[in-house]
């Protein structure tokens, strides 16, 4: 299993500088989650990992797991 994983700061910030203090936080937390697990999640395990409480951060959720993750169910 792998336990961490490089993160190129100039890269990181050239695809996320749009994205909000939340939804960072939201990024960070599923891509941790997916390293260390070396497994997809679904939608609804990704707001279990996330822990949403309002609906912003639901929001950031869904806005996250759009443009950065592939839905692979069918």
């Amino acid at each position: 299993m792998m336990h961490w994983h490089k993160r190129n700061v100039g890269d990181y910030a050239a695809k996320t500088g749009h994205l909000t203090l939340l939804e960072h936080g939201v990024l960070t937390l599923l891509t941790d989650r997916l390293y260390q697990s070396e497994k997809p999640f679904t939608s609804r395990d990704a707001h279990r990992i996330c822990r949403p409480k309002s609906k912003q951060e639901k929001a950031a959720v869904d806005s996250v797991l759009e443009e950065f993750f592939t839905n692979t169910s069918t």
